[in-house]
C-alpha cells in the first residue's frame, strides 16, 4: 500500500535543502575561485553550507514558488558572498572588501537568478512526480487506457497497364488553381 509524501517529511525536506546547499555553495565558491584567484578554505565551505543548509531546511517545509526559490537563492548568495569575502586572504578588511563592486552584485544576481530558475523547475518537477506518484492507480495509468491515434491509411487504386493517369489527383489540381488572393468584389 502506498502512503502519502507529505511536504513536511523530514527526510524529504532534508534532500531538498541538501540540494538547494550544494547549488548554492558550489557556485558560490566557484565564482570566488575564478573571480579572486584563490580557493576559499575548507572551513568556510562548510560554515556557508552549514548557513545555506539551515536557511533551506527553514523555508522548504511545503513546495514553494518561484519568488519563494529566487529570494532564498539571492539571500544564499548574499550571505555566502559576505562569508567569503571576510574569510578570503590578507588582513586588511577593506581590501578585502573592496572586490565588491557593480559587476560582483550583477554577477551574484545573475548567478541567484538562473540557480534558483533552475532549483524552482526541478522543485516543480520534483512536486509533479510525488503528485502523480501519490495518485490513484488508475489516474496514473490513464494515459495507457486511452484509445491510441490511429492514422488513416490512404486509398490507393491499382491501374491498368495500358491507362495513363494524371500525377497530381484532383484534390492537388483544384488546390492549385485556387491558389493566389481573393478575387476582387465591388460592392454595389
Amino acid at each position: 500500500m502506498m502512503t502519502a509524501v507529505s511536504p513536511s517529511d523530514p527526510v524529504l525536506r532534508i534532500v531538498r535543502a541538501a540540494v538547494f546547499t550544494v547549488v548554492c555553495v558550489v557556485v558560490s565558491a566557484g565564482g570566488h575561485f575564478y573571480a579572486g584567484g584563490a580557493a576559499v578554505a575548507p572551513g568556510v565551505v562548510f560554515a556557508g553550507a552549514g548557513a545555506a543548509f539551515a536557511l533551506a531546511y527553514g523555508l522548504n517545509g511545503s513546495e514553494r514558488s518561484r519568488g519563494a526559490v529566487l529570494a532564498a537563492t539571492i539571500g544564499a548568495q548574499a550571505v555566502l558572498h559576505e562569508l567569503f569575502a571576510l574569510a578570503g586572504p590578507g588582513d586588511d578588511l577593506s581590501a578585502r572588501h573592496s572586490h565588491t563592486s557593480v559587476g560582483m552584485v550583477l554577477v551574484h544576481l545573475t548567478v541567484a537568478w538562473l540557480t534558483g530558475w533552475w532549483l524552482h523547475r526541478g522543485e516543480s518537477a520534483f512536486w509533479l512526480l510525488l503528485r502523480l506518484w501519490g495518485a490513484a492507480p488508475l489516474a496514473r495509468s490513464r494515459w495507457l487506457l486511452a484509445d491510441p491515434v490511429t492514422i488513416p491509411t490512404p486509398v490507393r487504386r491499382t491501374v491498368p497497364v495500358g491507362e495513363s493517369v494524371s500525377c497530381a489527383p484532383w484534390e492537388l489540381t483544384t488546390t492549385v488553381q485556387l491558389r493566389g488572393p481573393p478575387a476582387r468584389r465591388h460592392a454595389g
